[in-house]
């Protein structure tokens, strides 16, 4: 007989060796998928004779994007090539540098900083700004998807095939989303494991509670189509919300953007009537110290700002 202390170690040590072996199991799967995935992403470009060249653009595409991009939660709507971003980068430092190291003289190292943040910046804020744009346009067209599928789903078409027809035959970029969830349901992937992995990466609430409502719907049965239908007059009315949200914000912001200007517009005034006036700022070591501390502040006041507008229109 195993003594009192030799069979908790024994039974301890079986389910390790069944955790372990469960979690390699899983993780071999899921590469798998993802595997997959890639090659049916890849396979088109592939069985071109420049198939190779396009899948090796497309992953230097996504590195620069990514350098980028560092830290954004959501990177799924940014669609400029490395190409662009560099060419952006390059004219944003070129322009700063010129501006503050060749114009206002400033010393090399308060230049060089800029010169730098600027390069990285602006490229970044065009990322921004395009994934921005794509949340709005799918926040936009979601609703009518979700109708359209709950008359597929009224028709007898199945959900799997309801939505492959939305990836294929609705606008971007609601079909890039929906086609890539068909492409993995295709090669094997259960709808309910895709449709959670398109909703963490879109990461937007409307798409999430369609995600929950299908999920449900498979693991518990019911209604689907009325769950849809409830569903899409659900976001309507949040848009709508949302909408009058930023209406009731449009006279914050435009204030913000005055007062913000103001301070620019003075110094653009003063440069071009008296030009010696501002020197000290841009010549005493001291005068660095006041104007970083000036954009600094300005900086932080606009972040505040535009943190505080988005708290109000972000939460409906």
């Amino acid at each position: 007989m195993l003594s009192p202390v030799v069979a908790p170690l024994l039974l301890l040590l079986l389910g390790a060796a069944a955790l372990i072996g469960a979690y390699m199991t899983s993780r071999r799967r899921q590469e798998e998928v993802d595997r997959r995935v890639e090659l049916v992403v890849l396979m088109k470009p592939a069985m071109t004779p420049g198939g190779w060249l396009m899948g090796q653009s497309e992953k230097f595409n996504q590195a620069i994007r990514a350098i980028f991009a560092a830290g954004t939660p959501r990177s799924w709507g940014m669609s400029s090539g490395a190409l662009k971003l560099l060419a952006v980068a390059a004219v944003a430092a070129l322009a700063a540098w010129l501006l503050t190291h060749v114009a206002l003289d400033m010393s090399f190292w308060f230049a060089a900083p800029l010169t730098a943040a600027c390069g990285y910046l602006l490229p970044r804020l065009l990322l921004r700004r395009e994934q921005a744009q794509a949340e709005s346009a799918f926040q936009e067209l979601f609703p009518d998807t979700v109708d359209t599928v709950a008359r597929m789903l009224r028709a007898g078409i199945p959900i799997s095939a309801a939505v492959r027809s939305i990836g294929s035959e609705a606008a971007a970029p609601v079909s890039t989303v929906f086609g890539r969830i068909a492409d993995q349901v295709e090669i094997g992937a259960r709808i309910e494991e895709s449709l959670d992995a398109a909703s963490r990466q879109v990461g937007l609430a409307d798409f999430r509670f369609f995600t929950v409502a299908v999920t449900l719907q498979y693991a518990t049965g019911g209604n689907l189509v009325s769950t849809l239908d409830i569903l899409s007059n659900i976001i309507r009315r949040r848009r709508a919300v949302r909408l009058k949200a930023h209406a009731a914000t449009a006279e914050i912001r435009v204030s913000a953007y005055v007062l913000g200007s103001l301070p620019l517009l003075i110094i653009g005034g003063l440069l071009l009537v008296q030009p010696g006036y501002l020197s000290p700022l841009f010549t005493d070591p001291r005068g660095h110290i006041i104007l970083a501390i000036g954009v600094g502040g300005m900086v932080f006041a606009f972040l505040t700002m535009r943190q505080m507008m988005r708290g109000v229109t972000a939460n409906v």
